[in-house]
């Protein structure tokens, strides 16, 4: 990352600043606040400048709130220069993962070991970031949100774009990354052991029955006999199953017929 140049304060201010006698408590506390010599302080100067502009004149909590500010902003910007070296993967990672209609985001410090164990349809981006990004992606995109404190989120067209232009920013995802898209283009080695759904299809009851060609009040009787339950209750109370469940029942029904 280039040097920044830091602007030089005048020989005037030098002068009304310097420590010693005479100096204002206030004066000496912005001293404190304000390092010159920090890396940061190019970024903390245009935050104070920020500020000033939208307040006028500013307490010392918020030139307290611009320091931490623009010491963020630099850490921020350090870890996306690293992260946009050729060929490095960041120690932690925020990722995207699609699975069937939904989108997983998560975060983890082994993304092969991840996905491995996860398999998503395709990893669709990643970012540096770990538990604090997650939790900001989270709570950016609560609104579409399947549960309140799940990690599956329905697609839309502000997710869509938010993850094309993360994918933009930091490159692909690799293409070691294990997904069910990666196995169906590499030959067959091994027989895969039958399992739960890897593609949780999500939906309302009617809108499952109706879909699959299955009677609402066949399903009705599951649900009553405790055979059928739902996946998960969203945060507005409707609950949602998987299709794959009204499937083996009904293919099950159809064995006995």
């Amino acid at each position: 990352m280039p040097q920044l140049r830091r602007p030089r304060l005048s020989r005037d201010w030098q002068e009304r600043i310097r420590v010693g006698d005479g100096v204002r408590r206030s004066i000496q506390t912005l001293m404190d606040l304000i390092d010159t010599d920090d890396p940061a302080f190019t970024f903390i100067a245009v935050q104070l400048q920020q500020k000033r502009t939208e307040r006028g004149t500013l307490t010392m909590q918020e030139v307290g709130a611009a320091v931490e500010a623009g010491r963020e902003k630099f850490a921020e910007q350090q870890r996306l220069a690293a992260a946009r070296q050729p060929g490095r993967i960041p120690a932690s990672i925020v990722y995207y993962a699609l699975r069937g209609r939904l989108v997983k985001i998560g975060t983890t410090t082994s993304p092969y070991k991840r996905f491995e164990a996860l398999l998503p349809d395709e990893v669709l981006a990643w970012e540096p970031g770990g538990r604090e990004g997650e939790s900001l992606r989270h709570q950016q995109f609560r609104n579409i949100r399947v549960t309140s404190r799940g990690e599956y989120f329905r697609r839309d067209e502000a997710l869509d774009a938010h993850i094309a232009a993360v994918a933009d920013q930091f490159g692909p995802p690799d293409p070691e990354w294990p997904t069910l898209a990666g196995l169906e283009r590499r030959p067959a080695t091994a027989a895969v052991t039958p399992g739960p759904p890897l593609q949780p299809d999500l939906s309302t009851l009617r809108e499952a029955t109706s879909l699959l060609g299955i009677r609402h009040n066949t399903a009705a009787v599951w649900q009553h006999r405790g055979k059928l339950k739902p996946f998960v209750v969203d945060d507005d109370g409707v609950s949602l199953y998987l299709l794959s469940d009204l499937r083996s029942l009904a293919e099950g029904r159809r064995k006995v017929a």
